[in-house]
């Protein structure tokens, strides 16, 4: 068919692949999975995991939309609103992300099947929970063998999440670097001689590590029986490590923004109230905001808009987001860990196996609060620039301008020369109304800041 698309993250398994046909994402089982496909629905395990939220339910289809000999059924699986990366996720997202799946495989083994594939791409977040997307990452349970995806497990979550506990959490960006995995070797050289002696690390990390830079004699490879309650005590032990680990960070510049800078509670208290009487007159999908901080008008938003993604450059700003929204408090809101004027590119063959950050978003919405002086006087980016990435991923812009008197752009000129002649608000709305027409404009009371709603033309 002329209008199916592969998907191209999906090419490397040879149980089935996604591909998008009339707007909506499915996924091809083929027959090389058959078997194992009709085991996941009659031993029970596809309904458990439904009824507990963990897998994404999907709706069977006997169409062979895409023609292939290969084809046994057809999955339309629950529309997911916005794909996100693991790199683009807090300590906490990958934390859970990681218990979801130990969780997942403890449960499969009541059913006698197992995980064969391991990596936090086959999660997603969605109403502020982890959720496995990966339906053919189920086969039939051996328990004289090992787990084949311990390996990929330890170098995927374990790593990168002991990292972020003993050194940084800058450690989760290597998933973008490095997206299959950090290899215990990488860790052995870089924790402390220390935590060597903690027994998890040890098993997990140390020996392993050990392991591989030896040189190994094939023809006196022994073969080690294996069974069920040893796989399940790894698990116990993984689980148990991973919910020890709390992130080491370094000073957040920004989760006390609001309350340890120059502004007044009064531009705060009137800028709340301003931007909850704008936002009460719009609705629509999906909202982004931009520099979130701890997320308080994303929460706002998140009243009208029925997916809010909140972005900020500050990871610890982030996590305490997301743990706001999945305790239920708005989990309508994804918290993503990214950096607007470096945001995450495409990655993988082709440079199009994971799209990049921008080109995955539209929205309906975008609002930039307190983030155009950031973005022209501490990036240095233009502000016909700034316009052209707005109206590429949005109808409607919610922004704030932040004059030159302002003590905040007066403290920030204090460290640089000022070269931004630009830098005005006569500019400011020269330059947008290139693209966009100008709704509303009020100045925020205890300031001279100023809050625009403008249209894309």
């Amino acid at each position: 068919m002329n209008n199916l698309k592969k998907h191209p993250s999906s090419f490397r398994d040879p149980s089935g692949f996604v591909f998008e046909y009339e707007g909506k994402l499915y996924r091809q089982v083929n027959k090389h999975y058959a078997d194992d496909y009709d085991l996941l629905l009659s031993s029970g395990l596809y309904d458990e995991l439904l009824k507990g939220g963990k897998l994404i339910a999907h709706q069977a289809l006997q169409q062979n939309l895409t023609g292939s000999n290969d084809w046994y059924v057809t999955l339309l699986p629950e529309q997911i609103q916005f794909i996100s990366y693991p790199y683009e996720w807090c300590f906490d997202q990958l934390k859970d992300a990681a218990l979801l799946t130990l969780d997942i495989l403890q449960i499969s083994l009541k059913h006698g099947m197992v995980l064969k594939d391991a990596t936090p791409f086959n999660v997603q977040f969605v109403n502020g929970k982890p959720i496995f997307i990966d339906t053919l990452s189920f086969e039939k349970y051996n328990d004289a063998e090992p787990w084949v995806a311990y390996r990929q497990f330890i170098e995927c979550f374990i790593v990168p999440l002991v990292l972020s506990s003993y050194k940084s959490t800058d450690f989760i960006r290597q998933l973008q670097l490095n997206p299959d995995g950090l290899p215990t070797s990488f860790a052995a050289k870089l924790l402390p001689f220390k935590s060597r002696f903690r027994l998890s690390l040890f098993l997990h990390i140390f020996l392993p590590s050990n392991i591989s830079t030896r040189k190994k004699n094939a023809s006196s490879a022994r073969h080690t029986s294996f069974s069920k309650q040893k796989m399940l005590n790894i698990v116990d032990d993984l689980q148990s490590l991973i919910r020890t680990l709390k992130p080491r960070r370094l000073y957040s510049v920004w989760n006390n923004y609001y309350e340890e800078t120059i502004l007044s509670n009064d531009y705060l208290q009137a800028k709340s109230i301003l931007v909850t009487k704008w936002l009460n007159e719009l609705q629509g999908n999906i909202a982004i905001d931009i520099g979130t901080n701890t997320g308080a008008f994303a929460v706002d938003a998140s009243r009208r808009y029925k997916n809010v993604i909140a972005v900020d450059t500050d990871e610890l700003c982030i996590d305490e987001l997301y743990k706001k929204c999945k305790t239920g408090r708005r989990e309508n809101i994804l918290p993503l860990w990214v950096d607007i004027t470096n945001p995450t590119p495409a990655i993988g063959w082709a440079n199009v196996e994971r799209a990049g950050f921008i080109s995955r978003l539209n929205a309906d919405l975008v609002m930039a609060l307190a983030v155009i002086h950031h973005l022209v006087i501490g990036s240095n980016i233009r502000m016909k620039q700034v316009v052209d990435i707005f109206k590429h991923i949005t109808n409607l812009l919610l922004i704030e301008f932040v004059p030159e008197e302002d003590p905040k752009v007066a403290e920030m000129l204090e460290r640089r020369a000022d070269i931004f002649d630009e830098y005005n608000q006569q500019h400011f709305e020269t330059s947008f109304s290139e693209e966009f027409n100008i709704l509303k404009k009020e100045v925020i009371k205890s300031s001279s800041r100023v809050i625009y709603l403008m249209q894309k033309k």
